[in-house]
């Protein structure tokens, strides 16, 4: 291990046993090796320490009481040595030119806070793509560069496939710890609204989709993607400049209204109507929420 590598990798795991040797296997196996691993356990109380006996002499590992992934990931940031940063989760994999196509892609760019590319699925077709970005968009992001309208309007950014200047990192606050699935796109927003941030259109790691994966929460993935929205607007005011009030409203409360339909099925009928309250405050002439604003009513209605 390099005494003062060029990217700190910082691995923040909790249970992922399984998977965990594969992933640092692809990234042992890169094409650029100057790096070091931290490996952030995050409370873990499966077998992640012993399978990680095998790598001792090539790894940093930290054992913390469980608090989350973006909790786990700044205590990595505080024990790197890096200047620049590559955060990988626990049960994705590298491809062989992920830190050859990033690192040597920042190091000719001595502003740049990120630079992030494109990711395929491990296992197979998804939304009947190849890739997370879809083809056609990856190009152009790379031609035109990235607008905060590209991440809002959808969640493109995935850290595994980033790299990102340490010092920015700090700057800009790091990883909000009070979130668990919505910490990209909210530290790509604070990313973005303050330095340069550049894409290529690449595949750099493979992402796979399983049962334990946490993003499979919908009620926390809307909920925090609505905290991460209204924060973005608050702490950036230009931002709604830069989106435009009908792109902020149409997102909002398009969440919204995926929040109210997972608690009316799951007969969380009081809380779905107070959100497709808020969705129809911010697109008060949706036909579609007024539908479902009045069948609700109905039901309701009809029960009493």
């Amino acid at each position: 291990m390099p005494a003062t590598p060029a990217v700190s990798i910082i691995i923040a795991t909790y249970n992922r046993a399984n998977f965990l040797p594969e992933t640092i296997e692809s990234i042992f196996h890169q094409t650029f090796q100057d790096f070091e691993v931290i490996i952030v356990d995050d409370g873990s109380t499966d077998d992640t320490r012993s399978v990680l006996d095998r790598y001792e002499s090539r790894i940093r590992y930290v054992y913390k009481e469980n608090r989350g992934p973006s909790a786990a990931r700044n205590a990595g940031v505080k024990l790197a040595a890096a200047p620049w940063l590559s955060f990988q989760d626990s049960d994705d994999l590298c491809m062989p030119n992920h830190l050859e196509t990033l690192y040597g892609y920042v190091i000719k760019k001595s502003d740049i806070g990120m630079v992030f590319a494109n990711g395929t699925y491990l296992t197979g077709l998804e939304h009947n793509r190849e890739t997370i970005i879809p083809a056609d968009k990856s190009k152009r992001l790379a031609e035109r560069g990235v607008a905060l309208c590209d991440l809002f309007e959808k969640s493109i950014l995935r850290l595994q496939a980033a790299v990102i200047s340490k010092a920015v990192y700090g700057a800009v606050g790091g990883h909000d710890e009070s979130l668990r699935i919505c910490m990209d796109l909210d530290l790509g927003f604070r990313l973005l609204m303050n330095y340069p941030v550049a894409y290529l259109d690449q595949v750099v790691f493979s992402y796979r989709k399983h049962e334990g994966n946490t993003g499979r929460n919908e009620e926390l993935r809307l909920t925090e993607n609505i905290r991460v929205i209204e924060k973005l607007l608050r702490d950036y005011p230009e931002a709604r400049n830069q989106v435009g009030n009908d792109g902020t409203s149409r997102r909002l409360a398009y969440r919204y209204y995926r929040l109210a339909k997972g608690r009316w099925r799951r007969n969380e009928r009081n809380q779905a109507r107070e959100a497709m309250g808020m969705a129809l405050s911010l697109r008060p002439y949706a036909l579609k929420y007024r539908f479902y604003q009045w069948q609700w009513g109905l039901s309701s209605r009809k029960s009493e």
